[in-house]
């Protein structure tokens, strides 16, 4: 079976529309994707785990960084009074994290290095980072990054960890546990 051309241009229209619950169809526009660069990483600088969900009563602007959102016009001080205001809260991580790159770039050891802070934020479970320092040194043509940054973490309860309602506490002893030492001691005691 050949196609004809009524039948292309029918599926090319197919293709690139998506169809709603009204039954008109809208065409597919992706979402314009503001990427930021590593020249925008500054000292108090604020990013942020895409997969967070803010309050929009904060209003804050943000450009994509790879998995993280840069909050653009507004360092630590500014987003932690708006989230204030809006009844959230952002934590603060005491111990500072430090790491630094080695590249030919300096594009590219300012990205080797951040990749390196975002994997050390995400093993601890924090959704959130502040700047804290970003040095840049040339040596003898490569060009090495440290970037020094505190783990922050959004949320709307004033409670850094929850509780988890399936959590055990081992090594605290029970009505079973106090029967059952009793037990292992007295066999001791027999077996002397």
């Amino acid at each position: 079976m050949t196609k004809t051309p009524e039948t292309l241009e029918l599926t090319g229209t197919i293709a690139n529309h998506q169809g709603t619950t009204s039954g008109v169809e809208t065409p597919m526009m992706p979402a314009p994707v503001v990427i930021a660069t590593p020249q925008e990483i500054r000292t108090g600088s604020v990013l942020v785990k895409s997969d967070v969900r803010l309050p929009d009563s904060a209003g804050f602007e943000s450009k994509r960084f790879g998995p993280w959102r840069l909050l653009t016009k507004a360092d630590g001080f500014e987003v932690e009074r708006a989230l204030s205001e809006a009844g959230w809260h952002f934590f603060f991580m005491v111990p500072q994290i430090a790491f630094g790159a080695l590249s030919v770039k300096p594009n590219k050891a300012i990205r080797a290095a951040l990749k390196k802070v975002f994997v050390a934020v995400e093993k601890q479970g924090f959704n959130a980072l502040e700047i804290a320092e970003v040095t840049a040194k040339g040596i003898l043509g490569l060009h090495y990054v440290k970037v020094v940054v505190h783990a922050r973490h959004v949320k709307n309860s004033p409670f850094l960890r929850d509780l988890d309602p399936y959590y055990v506490p081992r090594g605290v002893w029970n009505g079973k546990g106090v029967l059952r030492r009793r037990a292992e001691i007295g066999r001791m005691i027999k077996g002397i």
